[in-house]
């Protein structure tokens, strides 16, 4: 094997680096834990800064992606040109929860997360990564049962709103912000059940609207700022991480670049004769 597009996070130590060059870039992905607003009390504001404040997404970054992510501030990822985390406030704070849940008039919760039985690049292991949460929510007073079924059946029932809350995620095929805003979180997407969510704002649809209607880059860019300001305030879901994506190759191989959205390119590949290797 000359390259491997997608070598697991978890065995990347054990390539041998003498033979192998490994490449990697963040990936235009996010994953998230989604709150289902239409159901009591994920309709609640301060419920869901509540259990947002509740889990240690540092602790999932090392355990579940053994540090091969960026913590994530926004639905956008980093290399986006509309990213802003200024102001933006997703901090581990089990007191701040409990205080939170206390305002909101709850003094213990009992909810749902259902995890992915797949493996995706933007979530290599949810089950385990929804054990950490359900340790995290009981310091806080809130009993979360694991939920999880055949994929097909899973995307299903999720479809038709029957969870409290999901973890999931998003990989964009382009990098214009409308790719990672319309699709997860517009009042369209309800409808087509992409917005797992299930939340619909007219003031966040009419920043997105908006964004698309101008030509000017700097407005739209401020558009899109807001847009994920007024995220942070409804915390509609929970943004956890952005992974990168690696690629390993036989260090004989060269002209094979790591593509942002997926896939390999051999068109400008090239590999060292053997005699060459052993010199």
């Amino acid at each position: 094997c000359d390259i491997i597009p997608y070598p697991l996070v978890s065995e990347l130590k054990a390539l041998n680096r003498e033979q192998l060059m490994v490449t990697n870039e963040v990936s235009p992905n996010v994953s998230f834990w989604a709150f289902n607003t239409q159901k009591e009390p994920f309709d609640d504001p301060l419920v869901r800064q509540a259990l947002s404040h509740a889990i240690n997404r540092e602790a999932i970054i090392q355990t579940i992606y053994y540090g091969n992510a960026e913590l994530a501030q926004s639905i956008l990822p980093p290399t986006s040109w509309a990213y802003d985390d200024r102001g933006i406030q997703y901090q581990y704070d089990p007191e701040k929860a409990r205080r939170l849940l206390q305002e909101a008039g709850h003094s213990s919760l009992d909810i749902t997360i259902w995890a992915m039985p797949v493996q995706r690049v933007y979530n290599p292991n949810a089950r385990r990564m929804a054990e950490l949460m359900q340790s995290d929510l009981a310091q806080i007073g809130v009993s979360a049962r694991i939920v999880s079924y055949e994929w097909n059946t899973f995307r299903r029932r999720l479809s038709r709103g029957e969870h409290d809350t999901v973890l999931i995620g998003w990989y964009a095929d382009n990098a214009d912000p409308d790719n990672f805003f319309r699709p997860l979180l517009s009042c369209a997407a309800v409808a087509t059940g992409g917005n797992r969510a299930n939340w619909c704002h007219t003031g966040f649809d009419q920043l997105l609207y908006s964004a698309i209607a101008t030509t000017n880059p700097e407005e739209r860019k401020a558009l899109y700022r807001s847009a994920q300001h007024l995220l942070n305030q409804q915390q509609p879901l929970l943004p956890i991480a952005h992974s990168k994506r690696f690629q390993a190759q036989q260090k004989s191989i060269s002209g094979v670049e790591l593509p942002p959205y997926g896939g390999i390119n051999f068109r400008l590949a090239t590999k060292k004769p053997v005699q060459e290797q052993s010199q």
